[in-house]
């Protein structure tokens, strides 16, 4: 439901008009808590990435928060081929395999490996051709809402959550602890 229908639902029990910051806050706060109790649901994404030829990095999306190990290389163009799950290695492991992944003759295939540095994912041995996808799952960041045609994420299953969560926070941030409390 609407960002603007979710603060109707909530005021038909809280018989307060004046709260509306308030409301959006611990709506968007309620919205946090359930996406920590709960990281892979609804906030779970599947991605794909080509690879280039002798490019060891490949950028993860701005707004992930969680990679869900391990990766899996698709040998091929298309998500339906074969492939198998590459390896995930520290840092230091991929810096003993790639000390220079950027010399002019790197060690290139086809990857087995992978680490995860700097919203990045460094593979090796470096792709050798362009017709490698890199799976990815990934958990992202929720979205603050904000405008009043704003959508959670998650679906209308989860608004009587959302109400009974705001209803508390808003009781309690008004000193109405019994009210919280029920």
């Amino acid at each position: 439901m609407q960002l603007s229908d979710f603060k109707t639902y909530v005021k038909y029990d809280l018989k307060r008009t004046d709260k509306d910051t308030e409301l959006v806050q611990a709506y968007n706060d309620m919205i946090n808590w359930v996406s920590l109790q709960i990281p892979h649901s609804g906030y779970k994404f599947q991605s794909y990435i080509n690879t280039s030829v002798s490019v060891e990095n490949y950028g993860i999306p701005s707004n992930a928060i969680h990679i869900i190990h391990p990766l899996k290389l698709i040998i091929g163009t298309g998500s339906s081929d074969t492939g198998y799950p590459m390896v995930h290695i520290s840092k230091e492991e991929y810096d003993k395999i790639e000390p220079n992944p950027n010399r002019s003759s790197p060690h290139v295939g086809r990857p087995t490996q992978y680490t995860i540095y700097a919203r990045c994912i460094l593979v090796t041995p470096i792709p050798d051709v362009v017709t490698y996808l890199i799976e990815m799952n990934w958990a992202k960041r929720k979205t603050t809402l904000s405008a009043d045609a704003d959508l959670p994420e998650l679906g209308s299953e989860w608004d009587e959550v959302y109400k009974w969560g705001v209803l508390e926070r808003l009781y309690a941030g008004m000193g109405m602890f019994e009210e919280s409390k029920f």
